[in-house]
């Protein structure tokens, strides 16, 4: 008899989940209570999961509350857009 111990098994991600990793500092997605005219120019605070803490320049879309949404076409993202708390939002 032979034992290999326990060997877990880990897939790799599918090829167009390659590189993509989630935002640390994104909340939950909700449907925005108020929207802007025209987009606002901001710069947003972006946590990723392995890269890190990284300022990037785009623009808000709407907001509920404290919580602001912002246009973000990152390969890295999965989304298009993103949730963040204002604390994490500068208008330019």
């Amino acid at each position: 008899m032979f034992d290999t111990g326990s060997v877990e098994y880990v897939k790799p991600p599918p090829p167009w989940e390659a590189g993509r990793q989630g935002i640390l500092n994104a909340l939950e997605a909700q449907v925005p209570r108020h929207t802007f005219g025209q987009p606002v120019p901001v710069v947003v605070r972006i946590v990723w999961e392995h890269d890190g803490e990284e300022q990037v320049e785009t623009v808000a879309l709407g907001w509920s509350g404290r919580n602001v949404y912002l246009r973000l076409p990152d390969p890295r993202y999965r989304f298009t857009a993103v949730w963040l708390d204002a604390t994490d939002v500068k208008r330019r």
